[in-house]
């Protein structure tokens, strides 16, 4: 494209050099002889020595032809003579750095459409900054009502090896954010889809609502909760070895699901036959597993785990429970259990491993040889 630009001073030089590098044809037009002389040498533009203002600059520049006109002058009053000539002699886009938003409507009434606020960038800039540290870089879309931004993937944090549209689908990620860019140590940059790894170390470009972005930094952010923070029942489901392949995000969030049960002593849970619709923890007390005849099989203390097998296979219950004592228990359902696991296919693919394992050493056989529903009977 060939681009003609007022001003040749700092934002107009750092401009030049990066529209000629991206190869297109520019001319800068610049009062100082010496910043004419140095941009000619330095960055390779061709410079006109004169006032943007003035008619005769313009047509030494090729304005007539031109596709793109900047205005990046001094001050806003030679940055709107610089607009109104130039629609008055060429076809050009007009774009125009705003110094003082005063000037907004008279660049309006000018035909100017493309504004670029430098004091409404800075300060959006620097407050997003001073409210969001973790934030890399930001640019202020819509007037400021959205954002551009930059996030680097903490190692520790949550997202971290997940895809896109996993964190997506992730309980409390706003919506309306979007990922636009991925770029890795090295700086090379893809369009992300649904099946792009977030990993550790590589930096996130996404576009939120600035009313959003304190939810998007803390979601993207968020590092696993350590075992010092996490409740008695989180820590006793860390417990149970087919559970092992989740987070302790994950379990938190069974363990939220859970419903707690006071049982007096003698109090049948379910009898052998019953469906597996859930799994209990024991909190407090003891809870007596019986085979046929009442036989005693085994006895279930706290932190201790019973009834999971037939939740998993579908598979109706292989003994009867009933409390030895008085107990507090915490009931897991199937739909709580598994809106948290099947989130995640590799970690229920785990779990099916683990529960063929399990079931092998239960039944006393190999485990490829072992048929069942599957994981939750599906």
């Amino acid at each position: 494209m060939r681009i003609v630009i007022a001003g040749g001073g700092r934002v107009g030089s750092v401009l030049a050099a990066r529209l000629v590098a991206d190869q297109h044809t520019v001319t800068v037009i610049e009062r100082d002889a010496g910043t004419c002389t140095r941009l000619f040498e330095e960055v390779g533009v061709v410079t006109v020595c004169g006032d943007a203002t003035n008619p005769q600059a313009l047509e030494s520049a090729g304005i007539a032809t031109a596709d793109v006109a900047a205005g990046v002058l001094a001050r806003d009053s030679e940055n709107l003579a610089f607009a109104m000539l130039v629609r008055s002699m060429s076809p050009a886009r007009v774009m125009v750095r705003m110094l003082d938003t005063s000037y907004r409507e008279a660049y309006r009434l000018s035909g100017v459409k493309e504004l670029v606020a430098e004091a409404e960038v800075v300060v959006a800039k620097m407050s997003t900054a001073i409210d969001f540290p973790e934030v890399a870089g930001s640019l202020p879309l819509a007037g400021g009502d959205a954002l551009l931004f930059e996030l680097a993937i903490n190692p520790r944090a949550v997202v971290a090896g997940k895809t896109v549209a996993q964190v997506r689908a992730m309980e409390g990620f706003p919506r309306e954010s979007l990922f636009i860019g991925v770029v890795d140590p090295e700086g090379s940059t893809v369009v992300p889809d649904g099946s792009t790894v977030l990993k550790a170390g590589h930096m996130v470009i996404l576009v939120s609502r600035r009313s959003h972005l304190g939810q998007v930094v803390e979601f993207l952010t968020l590092e696993p909760a350590t075992h010092a923070s996490l409740t008695p029942l989180t820590l006793a489901l860390r417990k149970v070895d087919f559970l092992a392949p989740l987070s302790d995000q994950e379990l938190s969030a069974v363990a939220k699901g859970a419903e707690f049960l006071q049982r007096p002593a003698g109090s049948e849970i379910f009898k052998k036959g019953d469906p597996g619709e859930s799994f209990f923890v024991v909190l407090a007390g003891e809870v007596r597993m019986l085979g046929d005849g009442g036989q005693l099989v085994g006895t279930i203390t706290p932190g201790g785990f019973f009834g999971e097998l037939a939740l998993l296979t579908g598979e109706p219950r292989m003994a009867t429970a009933v409390t030895g004592t008085a107990c507090e228990l915490a009931l897991i359902g199937r739909e709580d259990f598994r809106s948290v696991v099947m989130a995640n296919p590799a970690v229920a693919l785990e779990m099916s491993r683990i529960l063929g394992q399990r079931l092998s050493r239960v039944q006393g056989v190999p485990a490829p040889s072992v048929k069942r529903k599957g994981l939750f009977g599906r």
